[in-house]
């Protein structure tokens, strides 16, 4: 049944939901075997779909804690590396430089994926008063 439309059962949902929440990358897991999906199919039902769309973006949500959470791993076993003399201080400081560019694409992911959580915003204090409009403070100097 070749160009036959296929469709989105609960059961393929969830799978392909934990391989985000996983950290695959769209591309990753349209690709394959065992997905007979595509994405622009789910990209529709994603659109057409508030709470598909709502779990999609807590998958998202759980890949970036996943990512940070790895992160973090990794840093400590490069400390205990570096600490040990299990690596020279080249190669350490080579080390060093990648992570901190993996770090900064991790960031930036974040902040585009859970603005709210780890982007600017999350760094900005709003105070709204009882009719939902701001509260403007002000002093004078002496």
């Amino acid at each position: 049944m070749v160009g036959r439309k296929r469709k989105l059962t609960a059961k393929l949902a969830d799978k392909i939901l934990d391989l985000v929440a996983d950290g695959l990358t769209i591309r990753q897991i349209f690709e394959r075997e065992d997905i007979n999906y595509t994405w622009t199919s789910f990209r529709k039902e994603l659109v057409t779909d508030n709470d598909l769309m709502n779990r999609y973006q807590k998958s998202k949500e759980l890949a970036i804690d996943l990512e940070l959470s790895n992160l973090k791993d990794k840093r400590l076993e490069l400390e205990k590396k570096i600490e040990n003399g299990d690596i020279d201080g080249k190669a350490g400081q080579n080390l060093v430089n990648l992570y901190k560019i993996i770090v900064a694409s991790s960031q930036w992911n974040a902040s585009k994926l859970a603005s709210k959580k780890y982007g600017k915003q999350a760094e900005v204090l709003t105070l709204k008063g009882s009719q939902n409009e701001p509260i403007n403070i002000s002093w004078a100097s002496k």
